[in-house]
């Protein structure tokens, strides 16, 4: 997994922060259920379908790439497909997607995303450091 030391921010004082990562192989995946719990904030890229309405009242629907910021309420990881899909409300509204919506976004190889937890306790701050690889 790759960890971006720069956009690594945690307070030696109670462990609240934020760490921005990418998984380049499949077992970092695994690592990554490991790494988010309910509670936790999650940025990230995802697609979403956006439909819009015209004046004369058709309608059309198009997949959209949109930065949001989940709440995480559930995470299903799937061992067969090497897949981690996490659901919640959106937290930060932007144009695609008012604030307090649902989501579910698949967490991909190659695609980076920001935890935010409340606090890194040393258990999750080992399985970071044992899950980087650069």
């Amino acid at each position: 997994m790759k960890i971006f030391p720069k956009f690594r921010k945690i307070s030696a004082k109670n462990g609240e922060g934020s760490v921005k990562l990418q998984a380049i192989e499949e077992e970092d995946i695994y690592h990554l259920y490991n790494l988010i719990t309910i509670g936790d904030l999650l940025k990230g890229s995802t697609t979403r379908n956006v439909v819009t309405t015209s004046l004369s009242g058709t309608t059309h629907k198009d997949r959209k790439r949109i930065e949001i910021t989940l709440c995480v309420e559930e995470v299903d990881f799937d061992m067969e497909q090497c897949t981690l899909r996490v659901k919640g409300r959106n937290m930060a509204e932007n144009e695609f997607m008012k604030m307090g919506q649902y989501h579910t976004m698949t967490l991909e190889i190659g695609h980076p995303i920001t935890i935010i937890k409340e606090c890194w306790d040393a258990i999750f701050l080992e399985r970071l450091d044992a899950s980087n690889t650069e």
